[in-house]
């Protein structure tokens, strides 16, 4: 039998700028854990390790992302050199990698390598992967398998058939980039149409299957934060009469849950209780996956001090993990390590680039990755996602005509 060795000629052919920008998407979207690990991801960093030579060979444009994230990532180095004993060189460079990729998918999103249809198919295909994984993952945890790498199985200690994790880390990640896609969905769908998509449409034929591969994850993988990340997406229907609807159905959801005690139901209905409290030490006792991202809020809020040097340049790297380890004052996103400015630098990078204010997507990105960025992989492929519902909101209503193939061609103003 003859093996055919595809030519360097075909390989080169399939090395498109939609189909980089596409991989990037998915990489940081999915942990593979047997071969990615639990921590850094080697494949993740060999991806990002070549952005700065595709940005200057295939999107060398100075976007307002790349100024923005320069200056931000600028404001880091000298912070954390403010701090020479802690400095890190490779945990700077990391985020740095992570920065450089942000701006290179932005200036490939902004060149027009993405057609509306194109990134809503792409869209649906990365739910229906989470979902058939997850379901694989059931499958074979009623079988008593444990260890199965080509599904993401690689026997975690957390594992049981009401706690799985499919394409992520954990079932938590899983919760928050599957309501951050199904977000995605709903709004490219809003723009394709004209109009917000209702309710009765998301279970109609054209999105029933999606609607359904969506749900079946967030109801059924065992994540408290799937309950409320599905309460934040309910917010795009309270619309005219569906807000009264809305009442006696959430009312009719909540005593369901309650009187079937489903388990991670509870569980986020007492976080939202102990949030509502102000008391960040009752947070972390109803629940510690929610408490790294609230109560660095809370703290945030009631114990900044801006009359002190360390509040606006940072204490130095990791500052932040350590009074997590040793219970103390965590604050949001990179105001321990790295200062307020920084933080600020961070948030006009994410809103000038990413996020609309003024929508659900503010909503997910504070309670959803706690407010900032940092050295996390998923955050960061969330803010690209979010990236591609902003461009498509200014440019939906050209794009409607714009083929695959006028995509990979077609420039906008950066």
């Amino acid at each position: 039998m003859e093996i055919k060795i595809p030519r360097l000629s075909t390989i080169v052919h399939h090395i498109t700028d939609r189909n980089i920008a596409t991989a990037i998407l998915v990489i940081l979207n999915i942990q593979i854990v047997f071969i990615e690990g639990y921590t850094i991801s080697p494949v993740k960093v060999g991806m990002m390790a070549l952005m700065p030579f595709i940005f200057l060979l295939r999107v060398p444009y100075m976007s307002k992302a790349v100024v923005l994230g320069m200056l931000y990532l600028i404001n880091i180095i000298l912070s954390a050199l403010f701090h020479a004993a802690t400095f890190r060189l490779s945990t700077i460079g990391y985020l740095g990698m992570f920065v450089i990729t942000f701006f290179t998918f932005y200036n490939y999103l902004y060149k027009g390598v993405f057609s509306l249809e194109y990134f809503i198919r792409f869209v649906k295909a990365m739910i229906l992967a989470y979902s058939i994984c997850l379901i694989c993952q059931q499958v074979l945890i009623l079988a008593g398998i444990r260890f199965m790498p080509l599904v993401n199985l690689n026997n975690q200690f957390f594992l049981s058939i009401n706690k799985l994790p499919s394409l992520s880390l954990e079932p938590s990640h899983t919760a928050r980039i599957l309501g951050i896609l199904y977000y995605a969905y709903l709004k490219c769908n809003e723009y394709k149409q004209g109009s917000p998509v209702n309710i009765k449409q998301i279970f109609d034929k054209e999105h029933l299957w999606i609607t359904l591969a969506f749900l079946w994850p967030m109801l059924t993988m065992g994540s408290g934060t799937a309950f409320i990340c599905l309460g934040i997406l309910s917010l795009y229907f309270m619309k005219g009469a569906y807000l009264l609807l809305s009442i006696p159905v959430f009312i009719g959801v909540y005593y369901t849950l309650s009187f079937f005690e489903v388990q991670q139901f509870q569980r986020a209905s007492s976080v939202v209780e102990a949030t509502l409290t102000g008391n960040s030490q009752n947070i972390i006792e109803t629940d510690g996956s929610a408490a790294s991202r609230i109560t660095p809020m809370l703290n945030t809020i009631q114990a900044i001090d801006l009359n002190d040097f360390d509040t606006w340049f940072g204490h130095g790297v990791d500052y932040n993990l350590q009074e997590k380890k040793k219970g103390g004052k965590e604050l949001i996103g990179e105001i321990n390590d790295y200062g307020l400015i920084a933080y600020i630098l961070g948030l006009i990078l994410v809103f000038s680039c990413a996020i609309e204010f003024r929508s659900l997507a503010t909503i997910m990105y504070l309670l959803g990755v706690g407010g900032g960025t940092g050295n996390i992989a998923y955050a960061w492929g969330s803010l690209m996602i979010f990236a591609c519902i902003r461009y498509f909101h200014h440019h939906a209503p050209s794009d409607r005509t714009m083929t695959d193939e006028t995509a990979q061609t077609q420039g906008d103003d950066i």
